[in-house]
């Protein structure tokens, strides 16, 4: 099976923008222990602290129209030639961090991104019911997707 880690990026203080770190969590305990899982409260975040492997899953929110619905981005590694010599930690969004993740990750060959939808940002910890349905159709994506993956 490919080395695989997935990463969780989110606020768990920010409600619905926790989805990701939300997905970490429940994975966590559905995944064989050779997945990484890990939390990220930020790109920057995940950037600096995920390890290298070959396939990185991130799963993060997104504000929708449609909230609970899933986005889903695969990424294959070529040939990157953007060079960053200026690098804000405070403004790495999710799309530029896909793009550095090449340049930093040498054994990284794919790059799967699932957005969760969400249409609001506010303070505190709860989840709303259409989110919480979203992290559960991410769950069983991301599950079914590393099952597939160690068949082979």
């Amino acid at each position: 099976m490919p080395e695989i880690v997935v990463l969780g990026i989110g606020n768990q203080y920010v409600g619905d923008d926790s989805a990701g770190i939300i997905t970490a969590r429940t994975l966590r305990k559905k995944l064989p222990p050779s997945v990484t899982v890990m939390e990220c409260s930020s790109p920057f975040d995940a950037l600096m602290n995920s390890p290298d492997c070959d396939i990185m899953i991130i799963v993060d929110s997104f504000l929708s129209e449609n909230p609970g619905s899933l986005s889903v981005e695969v990424r294959e590694r070529i040939e990157h030639k953007e060079e960053y010599s200026m690098l804000d930690p405070h403004d790495i969004d999710v799309d530029k961090l896909m793009d550095l993740l090449w340049l930093f990750k040498k054994s990284l060959k794919r790059i799967i991104f699932i957005g969760i939808g969400i249409n609001k940002i506010e303070l505190g910890e709860s989840i709303s019911p259409a989110v919480s349905y979203g992290i559960d159709l991410a769950v069983n994506l991301i599950v079914s997707e590393i099952n597939r993956l160690s068949k082979g």
